[in-house]
């Protein structure tokens, strides 16, 4: 178990739950996916959950590009893995706000609704819509999702408020056996970062 992974949780529950009411998308889902997308190295290159340059430089928890539709704050980042030295990256105000906008994404691309994300009747169900829809070019990428869900527990969230108290999450169990797990969720997590563009 990660301490890292369990304070992000911890840090961002209340809002990934405001960005999806209304709405039937899993917060375990959106939990997942934005451990996975907000990962990168820090400005000491350090890689950790959470520190990727666009949510660093830009408050942009799922590397959502800025193209010509966006009519809100833009920046420009290095992005050598998407094969293109720059690319613009929507620029946010809080991380409130890249939820709601990533929701947003999911909503007024067709192509999740046609692959059943927003009809799945759980989050294992949604995690495989999103591979079917393209979100990701990993074909591990639902696999990765179902194990963060399980091994973090993130179903629990599916059941809460926003106003609930988060401070106490945590997870039981073998130490050796969790830390294993988070070690090869990170080197998985570390082969799925890539920009999305809408």
């Amino acid at each position: 178990m990660s301490k890292e992974v369990v304070d992000f949780i911890k840090r961002n529950a209340a809002d990934v739950i405001r960005s999806v009411q209304n709405t039937s998308l899993f917060p375990s889902v959106k939990t997942a996916q934005m451990i996975i997308e907000s990962s990168g190295k820090d400005a000491n290159g350090k890689f950790g959950i959470g520190k990727g340059l666009a949510v660093r430089k830009a408050n942009n928890y799922f590397g959502i590009k800025a193209d010509s539709r966006w009519k809100g704050k833009k920046i420009a980042l290095s992005t050598p893995r998407d094969g293109k030295p720059i690319s613009y990256f929507r620029v946010y105000a809080a991380p409130l706000d890249s939820l709601k906008d990533h929701t947003h994404f999911l909503m007024v691309n067709t192509r999740y609704k046609a692959n059943g994300v927003f009809a799945a009747k759980t989050p294992e169900q949604q995690a495989e819509a999103l591979q079917r829809a393209g979100y990701s070019e990993s074909p591990n990428y639902s696999k990765v999702l179902r194990g963060l869900i399980s091994t973090y527990h993130l179903k629990e969230l599916d059941n809460k408020k926003p106003s609930d108290d988060f401070t106490m999450w945590y997870v039981l169990g073998s130490t050796v056996v969790l830390a294993a797990t988070a070690f090869a969720f990170r080197n998985q997590i570390k082969e799925l970062i890539k920009p999305k563009t809408p």
